[in-house]
């Protein structure tokens, strides 16, 4: 690589003689303190040379190792650009430099085995070891032995490689190298659904081994697979066949996910320095500048120090008060780590690296000083330790007064990877390196994201579809002869199977997973095909979605929108609408109203650019697909179902009455045969058939009335598929769900959803099953649902309808989620059932029959409605901030904000708060300084001690801490009842204002939620009702409660403190 002119110089730039003579100097130092300590065999470098009852430091960490080598790596730039070429010296550096990477790839190259069960498995036994024996490159501790699975290390490695490849400094020099670092790649593409133990190698802040999903691994892991996009392996002595294929929907999702998660770090960490690593140097994986503004001030407020930055809060490591002789921490003796962390220079030379490449000169300056103050003697020269901690005689002052007590340096002296870091600092602030030739890559400069504009083109399934969409005046091509062949998205997913396979190597390649719209947004080239594959989303066979028109449009235009936001290289993203003989007949309508909307050149905010296939070939991105190593596997031809000839035409489309289910319900199974064959009723051969499974089970082989043998699940398909050509959503949804249908993109949805801090409960109540708190498979979601969901059916399709839709409300309006940590599917089934009811004068169980017979569209309309009504009523949740407890009382208590809701019925209102559990701005914190003011909460059933909150937790959690917050929730969500759930909130949000009134007050007992809410219940009613005696109260409980629940908040909140105040003086 030549070096390119200065284009930007730091205001320090010396002079020549001056710039020699540092680097003259930096050189002798780095020599003496870094390449004197790399293995001359191995190249790997010990991360430090300490050997303490922290650990053996003589191990080489990959992490360290890729940060200890970057100042030699930027020794030999420096060098190169004074000499104007290369020299022996910048020669030699650039081969130490190459000995570390190659011998940290030939560590884990040895590990393959573990790179492709992992690929399969996720599981963090199968995860590459974390460090390596320095002079072996062996491993040094077992699977289990350590927090092996560390993303942002192996991705930091694929991110260097990537800078020193297009720097012009050649990694790898064969095949089985590339297809290696192919696996590589698949093995980090996942970080946004893979907890891992993260950079300090612990996972939960307690130390009990427990993974997260972690900001910095994630971010990390964007970073590399960008870097990596499009490079040749063989950098400058490639010929373009070695070029990475990186997983463009993982990218898409990595970002989701760390955007989700920052300014956080993970759900125990509300704050971590690592991150600064994601938003700045090296990774600078952020595109937001807000977020990264957030990231960078949330940081800096919470964990900095004059000493450099603590980890994260309540960080016990190296502390004198840590008990060294076990991993763990106990779960109270968190809080006797707070205000005495240790502080890390380390992340001041991140900030120096950072405001250097970004050429923010004076900030570097500063950080610089503050850097160079923390730097100690040793053997002549200033070096700088792992970190600063507070000494035993100190810790009670400094708990005190944070800050105010004088640190002293451990015994790790220097910590490599931060004497690295400061040195590349140190030649950037003087001009000796610039900041493109340390980020050749160009990670630093602001990324384009988005396309201006998708391309879209109309696929007709067969030529007769070709020929009538020609003849409504659709641009289409004959499907049959075009240039470009389509393929169904699979064929994608078994063509990218071979890139990276390796035999010699026991690596299999791309892992078997559905493609995604990010990847079928190209065009593709293998040998001389001209390849486009169909995205799975719009195939027809995916799932019954795709069956309701009005529900398909909503695809394109949320598909339409991923492609237009998430869209980053060259050329515009292509996404091909798949148009099926079923389609054109059952929603004819739709399909010529979305190709004129496409037409017009903007649907729903997206420009688009409708044309033939071919027309759109020239501006779209082309990627090259591995030539085929064997011939594509022929896949036999599905044998049509006989089920057709053997049931009788459903001729009656009618309902079935209540009556007649019953009846069905109640007859033997050899009547229930007869019936079947013997039914024209739809709806009758549906519900006879989910019978028949629920006693036959799914394998069960039916005897046809001329003897032939028929498996009922051929019957229950010809059924499913008799309900689509009717449009019989009901019929439907029980058929897919006694079939087990599983659409694919449940898992994505998950993902997306944890992305954004939202936890899921999938079926009719709460509980460990139920709970879906780490991204699960589509399949593993769908068991979820029907272990968790009653008997009918058709309610594990809808559930799986709404968490599709959910997602699509996340994805386009996430304001409406807002403020909402939990989503309970079956409380937002009730809730629609509920609504329905309301609207229609229905009870409860014909609204549910109704909700099952309305198209898919029509369940995300509601969905989309019930949200926007709770958005109108945010105001009445708002609440103070301040919350305390003990002293004289002030009874007069502040009335929360409040709208009458739509329709004026507050009953209503609360079932649907109650069903998304959504909660107003610092509502978890409050809690956590209510518990400082009593001895603990009680939430749910009082006589269930999993139900109390104790103030006990305040010696282990924060009060911004994720997971005391899903502890909160974990609680509320016990609660089967959607709107006493939110009495619970209301109560809960009633006791913050009436401590935030009386600061002095404790109240000695745990608070039962359950006795305030059923003396403020018998109070309501007494006070509203003079007449009644209160002897007289027990007579009239259903009422009283009726009354409770469709009483404003104001009202209830009055009534609340009453009975507080009641309760507090019978206790005197």
């Amino acid at each position: 690589m030549v070096l390119s002119p200065p284009t930007s110089l730091s205001p320090h730039t010396r002079s020549d003689d001056e710039r020699w003579a540092l680097l003259d100097s930096l050189d002798a130092a780095i020599d003496r303190v870094v390449l004197q300590r790399q293995h001359p065999i191995t190249g790997l470098l010990p991360a430090s040379t300490a050997n303490t009852v922290h650990g053996n430091y003589g191990d080489a960490w990959v992490r360290d190792c890729v940060y200890s080598i970057q100042c030699v790596w930027g020794l030999a730039l420096a060098h190169r650009r004074l000499n104007n070429g290369h020299t022996s010296r910048s020669w030699e550096l650039e081969q130490r430099v190459l000995a570390l990477m190659r011998g940290v790839q030939n560590a884990m190259m040895r590990q393959a085995e573990k790179v492709e069960r992992f690929k399969q498995s996720l599981d963090p036994l199968d995860a590459l070891h974390a460090k390596y024996d320095t002079a072996s490159g062996d491993t040094v501790v077992p699977d289990d032995g350590w927090g092996h699975l560390q993303i942002d290390a192996t991705s930091l490695f694929l991110l260097q490689l990537a800078q020193l490849t297009r720097g012009g400094l050649t990694v790898l020099r064969s095949r089985h190298e590339a297809d290696f670092i192919q696996n590589l790649i698949y093995y980090v593409a996942r970080a946004y659904r893979v907890p891992d133990y993260g950079i300090w190698e612990r996972g939960d802040k307690g130390n009990h081994g427990l993974p997260e999903r972690n900001a910095s691994s994630i971010g990390m892991a964007k970073a590399a697979l960008e870097a990596l996009d499009g490079l040749d392996l063989f950098g400058v002595h490639g010929d373009g066949s070695l070029q990475v294929l990186i997983p463009q929907g993982a990218v898409v999702r990595l970002r989701r996910a760390l955007q989700g998660l920052l300014p956080r770090e993970s759900a125990s960490k509300e704050a971590d320095s690592a991150c600064l690593s994601v938003v700045g140097y090296p990774a600078w994986a952020v595109e937001d500048p807000q977020l990264v503004q957030r990231t960078c001030e949330r940081i800096r407020r919470l964990l900095g120090g004059a000493y450099g930055y603590k980890r994260f809060l309540r960080d016990g490591h190296q502390t004198v008060v840590e008990d060294v002789s076990r991993l763990h921490y106990e779960r109270d003796e968190l809080a006797t780590f707070e205000g005495i962390e240790s502080e890390w220079p380390l992340f001041l030379a991140y900030e120096l690296v950072t405001a250097c490449c970004e050429e923010r000169w004076e900030e570097a300056c500063h950080w610089r000083e503050r850097l160079n103050v923390l730097a100690v003697d040793q053997d002549g020269q200033r070096l700088y330790p792992e970190l600063y901690l507070v000494p035993e005689a100190a810790v009670e002052l400094e708990r005190r007064s944070p800050g105010s007590q004088r640190r002293q340096a451990n015994d790790n002296i220097p910590l490599l990877w931060t004497q690295s870091l400061a040195w590349l600092g140190e030649m950037l602030l003087n001009g000796l390196l610039l900041p493109e030739d340390l980020d050749p890559c160009g990670r630093r400069l602001p990324q384009p994201l988005g396309a201006e504009e998708v391309l879209v083109a109309l696929i007709p399934g067969t030529s007769a579809v070709a020929e009538r969409l020609q003849g409504l005046g659709m641009p289409v091509s004959d499907p049959d002869h075009g240039p470009i062949r389509v393929l169904p998205s699979e064929r994608l997913s078994e063509r990218l199977q071979q890139l990276g396979a390796n035999p010699a190597l026991g690596l299999s390649g791309h892992p078997p997973l559905r493609a995604e719209t990010a990847a079928t947004a190209r065009f593709y080239r293998q040998g001389e095909e001209q390849l486009a594959f169909l995205p799975a989303v719009l195939e027809e066979d995916t799932y019954y979605l795709a069956d309701d028109p009005e529900q398909w449009v909503d695809t394109v235009v949320n598909e339409l929108h991923l492609l237009q936001r998430h869209w980053r290289g060259a050329g515009a993203p292509l996404l091909q609408i798949p148009i099926e003989p079923t389609l054109l007949e059952r929603g004819l309508e739709s399909v010529q109203q979305l190709a004129a909307r496409l037409a017009s050149g903007e649907l729903d905010g997206v420009a688009v650019q409708l044309a033939p296939l071919e027309d759109l070939a020239s501006q779209g991105q082309w990627l090259l697909l591995p030539e085929p190593t064997q011939a594509p596997i022929a896949r036999p031809a599905v044998a049509a179902s006989s089920a057709a000839a053997l049931l009788q035409a459903s001729t009656d489309l009618q309902d079935l009455t209540a009556a007649q289910e019953q009846e069905l319900d109640e007859i033997s199974l050899p009547e229930l045969r007869e019936r079947l064959w013997s039914s024209s009723s739809l709806r009758e051969q549906a519900e006879v058939l989910e019978l028949l499974h629920r006693h036959l089970g799914d394998a069960a082989i039916l005897q046809a009335p001329g003897g032939a043998p028929v498996e009922l699940r051929s019957l229950l398909e010809e059924i499913y598929h008799r309900g689509l050509n009717q449009q019989d959503w009901n019929v439907v949804r029980r058929c897919a769900g006694v079939l087990g249908l599983v659409h694919p993109q449940l898992e994505d949805a998950l993902i997306d959803l944890l992305a954004r801090q939202k936890t899921v409960v999938v079926g009719r109540s709460y509980s460990s099953d139920s709970l879906l708190a780490t991204p699960l498979s589509s399949a593993l979601i769908a068991a979820r649902i029907r272990r968790t969901c009653g008997h009918d059916t058709r309610e594990q399709a809808l559930q799986q309808e709404l968490l599709l839709a959910l997602d699509g409300i996340a994805r386009r309006e996430p304001q409406r989620l807002s403020g909402t940590l939990t989503l309970q599917l079956g409380q937002l089934m009730l809730m629609l059932t509920s609504e329905l009811a309301a609207e229609t004068g229905r009870s409860q169980d014909e609204a549910f029959e109704a909700l099952c017979s309305e198209p898919p569209h029509a369940i995300g309309s509601r969905l989309r409605a019930v949200l926007t009504d709770l958005e109108h009523a945010r105001a009445s949740l708002q609440r103070n901030e301040q919350l305390h407890l003990r002293g004289p009382v002030q009874w007069a208590v502040p009335a929360p904000l409040e709208e009458s809701p739509s329709g004026g019925d507050w009953l209503q209102h609360r079932i649907r708060l109650g069903s998304l559990q959504r909660v107003p701005k610092d509502f978890h914190a409050g809690i956590w300084s209510l518990l400082q003011h009593c001895r603990g909460l009680v939430i749910g059933d009082k006589l269930e001690r999993r139900n109390r909150l104790t103030s006990t937790l305040l010696l282990e959690k924060t009060a911004g801490e994720r997971n005391f917050a899903t502890l909160v929730e974990h609680l509320l969500s016990r609660i089967p009842a959607p709107e006493y759930r939110q009495l619970c909130t209301e109560c809960l949000l009633s006791l913050m204002a009436f401590v935030a009134t009386n600061p002095s007050v404790h109240i000695d007992d745990d608070v039962a939620l359950d006795v305030v809410i059923g003396h403020a219940v018998r109070v309501g009613w007494l006070l509203s009702h003079p007449e009644i005696e209160p002897s007289a109260y027990g007579a009239h409980k259903a009422e009283a409660w009726d009354h409770f629940y469709r009483a404003s908040p104001a009202n209830c909140r009055r009534w609340q403190i009453a009975a507080l105040r009641e309760l507090i003086r019978s206790a005197r």
